[in-house]
């Protein structure tokens, strides 16, 4: 008799697979309770729509209903530390699903299989097969991270997919997880209607964004392209094997938000200029990019270095240092001072002389290099601003 599950274990990225067999009706069941607050399981990834896409699924439809087996559909789980040390105690099936069982839904995630889900749920409509038998494989880890790359190695080369909707894949565990580690900074849900309009406050299809400049350590980047850029891909899959990855970008998003506050003092109700008042990062998405994949840049390495997490640990430690200064030396300006700091006349001149918006990115880009570069020690932006 086969064994009712199989356990392995990555050690690399300190991941558990676990393999079970699941009905289709128990497998739909769970996807439909896991999936219910985000519009349903056609709420966590389009189905594909083009001509080839919708004839390959209706055969995929056609032999599930005639007993055809699928490939193993493949979920993604973030557990807490207490339940990832019992996941080895476990030795069959039946204990392994009662522990997924009080697993928070907004923790697991279909990271391979979305439209095999679609497939399965379209032909039980035509169909009776809720006892047709399924793999299921969970990979389950600690820390998004590690799921994170798994997850970005499992799917190389499905041209399907692009990075953003492979990073939204597992995004509730990272937004979760920053709320609990960056406590001043509040993050507004992809389907929230309220804008960002208080300091601190970020949309969270923006901070998708900048998890992927950050990772990619670059300020451009084609968020529909599906994957033709390999290099990109791989500087991200590099990115995210680093276990001081995820840590260290919560940290500099904390950081965005406390400048964010920081400069927030400073007020300027007639200014009819596009950067007024202390709204630089709340008004532009660019600032933002810029001063993330600066930092990234300057801690992880240009793409395609190796720094050590040594290394990386140090310069970040000077980052935070330095910043820590220039944090409590802003946070003791009155309002009319920080306006001589930021500098907004020279801003608003050199953004208004670029040929083409699309180097906003690439100008916010140098100008918080320039700043690192300066250990953060400037009498005032006008420098920063200068610098592309």
């Amino acid at each position: 008799m086969t064994r009712d599950i199989d356990i392995l274990k990555d050690e690399k990225v300190n991941c558990y697979s676990f393999m079970v067999q699941l009905s289709v009706e128990d497998y739909l069941n769970m996807v439909s309770r896991t999936f219910k607050n985000r519009g349903g399981l056609e709420g966590q990834r389009d189905t594909l729509k083009t001509t080839t896409a919708i004839r390959i699924r209706e055969r995929m439809v056609q032999d599930i209903e005639a007993g055809a087996l699928i490939p193993p559909i493949v979920l993604g789980v973030i557990v807490s530390q207490v339940t990832f040390d019992k996941l080895e105690t476990l030795k069959d099936r039946d204990s392994f699903l009662d522990l997924m069982e009080g697993i928070d839904s907004d923790s697991i995630s279909i990271i391979d299989g979305m439209q095999r889900t679609t497939a399965l749920h379209e032909a039980q409509k035509k169909k009776d097969i809720s006892k047709h038998k399924i793999r299921i494989e969970y990979w389950i880890a600690s820390q998004v991270n590690s799921l994170t790359y798994r997850m970005l190695v499992l799917n190389t080369g499905q041209v399907p997919w692009n990075i953003r909707r492979q990073i939204e894949i597992v995004f509730r565990s990272i937004i979760k997880e920053l709320k609990q580690k960056s406590t001043g900074v509040e993050i507004l849900e992809i389907n929230h209607e309220r804008r960002s309009s208080s300091p601190g406050q970020f949309q969270a299809d923006n901070i998708i964004e900048l998890f992927l400049v950050f990772g990619a350590r670059k300020e451009k980047i084609d968020l529909q392209e599906r994957l033709a850029d390999e290099f990109m891909r791989q500087d991200f899959i590099e990115s995210a094997a680093n276990e001081n990855f995820i840590n260290i970008f919560y940290e500099v998003i904390n950081y965005l938000g406390e400048f964010d506050r920081a400069i927030a003092k400073y007020k300027d109700e007639n200014s009819e200029e596009y950067f007024k008042d202390g709204n630089l990062f709340r008004k532009s998405l660019p600032a933002c990019v810029g001063f993330v994949t600066a930092i990234g840049l300057y801690v992880l390495g240009r793409a395609g270095s190796k720094y050590s997490s040594e290394k990386q640990n140090e310069k970040w430690n000077q980052i935070k240092n330095d910043a820590d200064k220039m944090l409590e030396r802003i946070s003791s300006l009155k309002s009319n001072e920080i306006k001589d700091f930021l500098d907004f006349p020279t801003l608003n001149e050199l953004i208004g002389k670029k040929p083409a918006k699309s180097n906003e990115r690439e100008f916010f880009l140098q100008a918080f290099k320039t700043l690192i570069e300066e250990n953060f020690n400037v009498d005032n932006m006008t420098p920063c601003w200068r610098s592309y």
